[in-house]
Formats: C-alpha cells, sequence, structure tokens
C-alpha cells in the first residue's frame, strides 16, 4: 500500500477515536448544543436522535478526513468550551506530527533503493521520482488476487448495498476548502488527475515565472492544485494517479513547489473518483451564489466560465461585466489579463479569481490576482 494512502488511512482511524473521545466527553446538554451547530452549519441534517456513537460513525462517513477532526473542534469554540478544544486540537496536532515523522523514513528509503539501479535510458544519473513507481508495481499473483476479489464483491453485492453507498458518498463535502488550515502538507495525498491547464507565464516582484493549475480528486474529494514547479509536468497527465506531499495549503488550493514530491503511482494503481465529485470540481459557481458571500471573512477564489456581456478597457485594468441565467457580476482583470483580445457574447473561462467587495461602491466583484489565468471561448458566429 503506498504511504500516502496507508497514512491517511491511519490518521483517519486516529482521529475517529479521538472524536469519540470527545463526544462522549460533553454533557448532555453540551452534547444537545453539539449537534444543533453541526446542523445548523448545513453539514448534516437529521443528527437530533443519534447517540454519541452514531454521530461519530456519520461525522466520519459525510465529511472527509480531517474536515470531521476540524469541524468538531470548531464547533467547540463556538459553543465557548474554549479549554476541551484546545485540548482535542493538542491531540490531533501530536497525531499529525507521529504520522509525518513515520513517514519521513519511508521517502528517505526508496530514494536509496531507487538509487541503486541502474537507469534504463543510458543516462549517468537517475532521477528517482521516475524510478519510484517500479516499486509500486503489484506481481501477477496481487494483481490475480485484487481481480478475484473486485469480482467476487460485484456479485455478492446487493442493489440495496449500492443504493446505500451512494447516497453515503453523495452527502460528502467535496470542497477543497473543507477544514484545511494554511500552512506546510504535513501528510501526503493519493489523487486521480482530473483536469490538466496550460502553462503561463505570471509576475513577481523579482521576475517572471511559469506555472500551471490542475485539478485532482479521490474517493472523497476534490482539489486544486498550483503547480509552481513545473519539472513535474509529466506527472500531471488526465487519468493519472499520483502522490502529493510536502506541499503547501493556501486559501483551498494545495501548491506544488519546487520541495514538494509528485509521485507517479503507475498503470497498476486504480482509483474510482465518484461521479458527483467530478461533476462539482468542474462546475461554474453562479453569480447569484456569488453575491451571497459578499460578508464572508475568507478569502475565495472562483474558477468557471461566464459570458461577457460587456467590456471596458482603461489605463490601468479592464472590466467585464459577465453574465449568467442567475445575474451579473463585475470581472477586474490586471496585466496581460487585461490586454486579451476577446468581444462581447464570448466567453471567459476564470481561474483562480479571488472575490472581493470594493469599498466605494460596496460592490462584490472578481479580479485577477498573481496565479490567476484566463482563456477566451469564443462565440460561435
Amino acid at each position: 500500500m503506498p504511504s500516502g494512502l496507508k497514512s491517511t488511512e491511519e490518521m483517519n482511524k486516529k482521529f475517529g477515536e479521538i472524536l469519540l473521545s470527545g463526544l462522549e466527553e460533553l454533557q448532555n446538554e453540551d452534547f444537545k448544543k453539539f449537534k444543533f451547530f453541526l446542523s445548523n452549519d448545513c453539514l448534516m441534517m437529521r443528527v437530533h436522535n443519534l447517540d454519541r456513537i452514531d454521530l461519530a460513525t456519520c461525522m466520519k462517513k459525510q465529511l472527509p478526513c480531517p474536515s470531521f477532526m476540524n469541524k468538531f473542534i470548531e464547533i467547540l469554540k463556538k459553543m465557548n468550551l474554549n479549554e476541551t478544544a484546545k485540548k482535542y486540537k493538542e491531540q490531533k496536532e501530536e497525531v499529525l506530527k507521529k504520522l509525518k515523522k513515520e513517514n519521513e523514513k519511508k521517502p528517505t528509503k526508496r530514494k536509496n533503493q531507487a538509487q541503486t539501479r541502474k537507469p534504463s535510458d543510458g543516462k549517468n544519473s537517475v532521477n528517482p521520482q521516475l524510478t519510484k513507481k517500479d516499486s509500486l508495481k503489484l506481481n501477477d499473483e496481487s494483481k490475480k488476487n485484487c481481480g478475484a476479489k473486485r469480482t467476487k464483491a460485484t456479485t455478492e453485492e446487493k442493489p440495496e448495498s449500492k443504493k446505500r453507498k451512494l447516497s453515503e458518498v453523495s452527502h460528502q463535502k467535496t470542497e477543497p476548502e473543507t477544514g484545511r488550515e494554511d500552512g506546510p502538507q504535513t501528510m501526503p495525498v493519493v489523487m486521480k488527475v482530473l483536469k490538466v491547464k496550460e502553462i503561463f507565464e505570471y509576475e513577481t516582484k523579482e521576475k517572471t515565472k511559469t506555472m500551471f493549475h490542475a485539478t485532482v480528486a479521490n474517493e472523497h474529494e476534490f482539489i486544486r492544485v498550483k503547480v509552481l514547479n513545473i519539472d513535474v509536468k509529466e506527472y500531471f497527465n488526465q487519468k493519472n494517479v499520483i502522490e502529493i506531499s510536502e506541499g503547501f495549503w493556501k486559501s483551498g488550493f494545495l501548491e506544488v513547489n519546487k520541495s514538494s514530491k509528485v509521485i507517479d503511482l503507475g498503470a497498476n494503481r486504480e482509483m474510482e473518483v465518484p461521479q458527483n465529485i467530478i461533476r462539482k470540481a468542474s462546475q461554474t459557481p453562479k453569480i447569484q451564489s456569488l453575491l451571497k458571500l459578499k460578508n464572508k471573512k475568507e478569502r475565495i477564489y472562483v474558477d468557471g466560465v461566464y459570458e461577457i456581456n460587456k467590456k471596458t478597457e482603461t489605463d490601468k485594468c479592464t472590466i467585464f461585466v459577465v453574465k449568467d441565467n442567475t445575474g451579473t457580476i463585475k470581472v477586474v482583470t490586471f496585466g496581460k489579463w487585461a490586454k486579451i483580445k476577446c468581444d462581447e457574447r464570448d466567453k471567459l473561462r476564470l481561474t483562480c479569481f479571488e472575490l472581493c467587495v470594493w469599498d466605494v461602491k460596496d460592490e462584490i466583484q472578481l479580479k485577477s490576482v498573481t496565479h490567476s489565468y484566463v482563456k477566451v471561448i469564443k462565440a460561435k458566429k
């Protein structure tokens, strides 16, 4: 089993035990309040009749790890149980530290194994990222056993159990922002590549750099990735299964930089991503729903396709009024994106645009930032 997947399962198990312990510590009145806040956040419904064990089980199923643990701590703070929240936050961090230490030993071992092999192309140096996948390949016997297990499971599974599984998947919270705090990536993630966008240049104070955006997903969630190190571009192929570690979480994105590691898990690694997650990963947010986020304190970034209703060019920027069937919103582009050639009725495919409020008019709008990307879709004539 790949180290990232094993670590995630171990983290899910440990956090589940901590969650149950925390729920059991709550007095009856506090437990009722906890269930109220949980349902009030629209994360889970029909929780009022659940006992502590059932509630812990449902939270683990419907909220991907570590979101259920983060949500537990967040609600404790809302209930002014700050000491209890601090206690379980420390327990969470202890688990993460322990798993991180265990995981740090494994890449070193694999790297040494990779370096002992001779390169197949005759070059003098060996790239560990290209050879790590060899050690993860299944042998013929394992393939047969896995195939037999999948066949048996498929033939014995009843229609009722299939419906129940689909129902559980449909209620999972799959947005990439689910409960992750900004900071270094503590645990590797094993994901399937859904979408890869073009490499483009962006400006920094020091110099011009290159990057591309990608969307990856697993059985529980999708993640938007900023790939700031284009040397790993070869691993980001559609439907490829990869392991990402030592990245950086920032505003819901996972940033892959020079110190990050990306491993191709090879053709033998299969992963089925539920259709509801694939659909959500490619959805364009409705403008009406964006306008309702006006008073949100956290930073929100939007990806989507909108039709140009009006275009106004100025010396410093270009202002678009874009529309969908629910309303209109302004899109403000700076730098190279202010100079793109497009006309009314064309569509803009926006990536990583910040939702913000212009204080002068208290007007909500989308604006381009450092890592924004725009593609014009010409209207059919």
